[in-house]
């Protein structure tokens, strides 16, 4: 066969398969849309707690989101296993699904692994709840947020800058650490320090207080009615308005002149409201009347 009705045979072959290809990449792809629609559920929320994986870590005031994260899927009989950079568990809370990790990334990268995990199991950012440590928050307290810069608090700033595309638009559960006594203490030592005796007594009732606001917040469907019960319950006491002492009453003088004869009686009477002939009036005798022309 000459060699030029070779080459327009193999042309056409080639032509044939990739044909035959895209044909059955067509059918491919409806079909890996398809089991990612039913792998997802648009209901799934993802729990996020922030902190520094190892043992070195286990405990200390930084991984408290960890710890929040540990008592839920204990609550829940579930176990992790090893995603997206992320130690995650699958949960549910009644009807409703949760995707429950850990990133494994350290704190200052957590957003990547939250980013991978959103995209996964296509997560909008208004269904991801972030549980991490405050510094500005009372040891032993929480607060709900919706929105909010990161705060210096670096596990943040990861979610907003790598998971978030810079929204800043996400609930967080906000654990209280508070801030070191020693204000000689460096913040990154203090995060990186366990917890004494008696704050962990503390951290422990409130790990499992925040394991039951995510529960919350999963099965109201929404943050708002949940954040306003947390934050009020632990809004800062205003102090107690003095009690308002009466003023005293104001003591009135009552000046009477009276002529008699040659003389003016000058009396002047010293009264207070309410307390009737408590002073006698001073009487001033003996004044002249003044010569008339």
């Amino acid at each position: 066969m000459p060699l030029g009705k070779v080459v327009r045979a193999m042309k056409r072959t080639a032509q044939g398969a990739l044909k035959v290809t895209a044909h059955v990449a067509r059918a491919v792809n409806p079909l890996r849309a398809l089991k990612r629609t039913l792998s997802t559920d648009s209901s799934t929320w993802l729990i996020c707690g922030l902190g520094n994986p190892g043992a070195k870590f286990t405990r200390t005031k930084h991984n408290v989101g960890f710890d929040v994260i540990d008592e839920v899927v204990s609550g829940c009989g579930g176990e992790y296993a090893s995603e997206r950079k992320a130690l995650v568990a699958k949960v549910t809370f009644d009807a409703t699904s949760c995707v429950v990790c850990k990133p494994q990334t350290f704190m200052n990268l957590s957003g990547k692994s939250v980013h991978q995990l959103m995209k996964a199991y296509q997560i909008p950012k208004e269904r991801v709840v972030i549980v991490y440590d405050d510094l500005d928050t009372n040891l032993g307290e929480m607060k709900i947020k919706v929105s909010g810069s990161h705060g210096g608090h670096n596990g943040i700033r990861s979610i907003i800058d790598d998971a978030t595309n810079g929204s800043r638009d996400f609930p967080r559960v906000k654990i209280g650490i508070g801030r070191p006594s020693d204000a000689n203490v460096p913040i990154y030592e203090y995060v990186l320090s366990r917890f004494s005796e008696s704050e962990d007594i503390k951290i422990r009732e409130m790990v499992r207080e925040a394991a039951g606001v995510v529960r919350d917040i999963v099965l109201d469907g929404r943050v708002d009615d949940v954040m306003t019960r947390i934050n009020t319950k632990y809004a800062p006491k205003k102090p107690a308005k003095p009690v308002k002492q009466p003023k005293p009453p104001k003591e009135r003088v009552v000046v009477t002149t009276a002529v008699e004869g040659d003389n003016i009686k000058v009396t002047l009477d010293l009264r207070v409201p309410g307390k009737p002939n408590a002073k006698k009036p001073v009487v001033v005798e003996g004044a002249q009347t003044p010569a008339t022309s």
